[in-house]
């Protein structure tokens, strides 16, 4: 079943209109992303014909995209405006690479048991994206992003990017699906929260700034997106805004909470490129709890810089937003393309 959000307005989100593309008071353009949901959240006529995510007792997927958008759209000062121009509630199961397809029996039963999962688990990307008919809405300007939503074990990478030169961006690259142009795949798991949903967007932006900067290594600080990435741990004692598994003081994976406190030049980096030196002493309570873990991603992406002009030091932008949204605008070294495809 379709159901086109611009016609129901469920998630207050509105076709582009004048105030959406006027620019901001630092003078940068808004980016609206376009966006088309495929919900995989199959009605189970064994639970009285309940969702999926009702079934699990997981998030309501209107909610959490609701709520990724506007996270994004205020971690990014107003910058990045999602809008869902399309949502579709499909009552099936992802295609898997090798051809399997759960039956609602099937999941159920593993579902309960705990194990029995098929492998491979990946999904086949390109056909699910044929089946629903994304090469036409991209190549027609009807979107600009897909967004999966799916239960465990359904096999969505956290993103991925479909299209003549698609690259790298934490997932599968599926660079011959033929699209005019090549576009980013969240997949979002509805078990899951909206912090979790940052994260994909966050590695998703760490693969990005890496293209853009050539590489990256942790304890080599030899470029702008090694120097904003740093954490204390990784990178012989110096800190700024950390990684998206390592803060600024964090001292293993996902060491959100870790209340050691260390010296960053994260509050600088809000005024990139003219830096002036300024430092601060952050831990665990910087960014807050109880959620320690979507506290860090809010102020992570509240550090990504967003500023108008070139750094004339490295020539890349300096609003590092633009190359993980805009990308068919800009190179693999972030410089404009002259002739490019429609942009994002």
């Amino acid at each position: 079943m379709r159901i086109g959000l611009l016609v129901l307005g469920l998630l207050c989100l509105s076709a582009i209109s004048a105030d959406d593309a006027k620019p901001l008071p630092n003078g940068e353009r808004p980016i609206i992303v376009r966006v088309l949901v495929l919900n995989f959240d199959p009605r189970m006529p064994q639970e009285g014909n309940k969702r999926l995510h009702e079934v699990g007792k997981w998030n309501d997927p209107r909610w959490l995209a609701q709520q990724y958008a506007e996270e994004v759209r205020k971690a990014s000062g107003d910058l990045v405006r999602y809008q869902i121009v399309e949502w579709r509630d499909l009552d099936e199961f992802p295609v898997k690479v090798d051809g399997f397809v759960y039956t609602k029996e099937q999941y159920l039963q593993c579902l309960r048991d705990g194990k029995g999962w098929h492998e491979p688990d990946g999904a086949d990307y390109e056909k699910v994206l044929q089946k629903h008919g994304v090469d036409k809405l991209i190549d027609a300007g009807a979107i600009d992003e897909v967004w999966l939503f799916g239960a465990p074990y359904m096999g969505f990478w956290e993103s991925a990017m479909a299209g003549p030169g698609a690259f790298y961006i934490n997932g599968g690259v599926y660079d011959k699906f033929p699209t005019k142009r090549p576009f980013a795949i969240m997949g979002f798991n509805y078990e899951r929260g909206v912090a979790e949903m940052l994260h994909n967007l966050c590695h998703r932006t760490e693969a990005t700034m890496t293209r853009i900067y050539g590489g990256w290594q942790a304890d080599k600080l030899e470029h702008n997106w090694a120097r904003f990435a740093a954490n204390a741990h990784q990178s012989h004692g110096v800190a700024a805004v950390g990684s998206c598994h390592y803060p600024p003081n964090g001292e293993k994976d996902y060491d959100y909470a870790n209340p050691r406190t260390v010296i960053s030049s994260a509050p600088d980096w809000l005024n990139y490129p003219n830096f002036t030196g300024k430092t601060m002493q952050v831990n665990c309570e910087t960014w807050g709890g109880p959620d320690y873990h979507l506290n860090y991603m809010r102020w992570w992406f509240r550090h990504l810089p967003r500023n108008p002009g070139v750094n004339p030091e490295d020539g890349r932008l300096n609003n590092w937003w633009r190359y993980v949204f805009e990308f068919t605008q800009y190179d693999e070294r972030g410089k404009p393309i002259k002739a490019n495809p429609k942009a994002n």
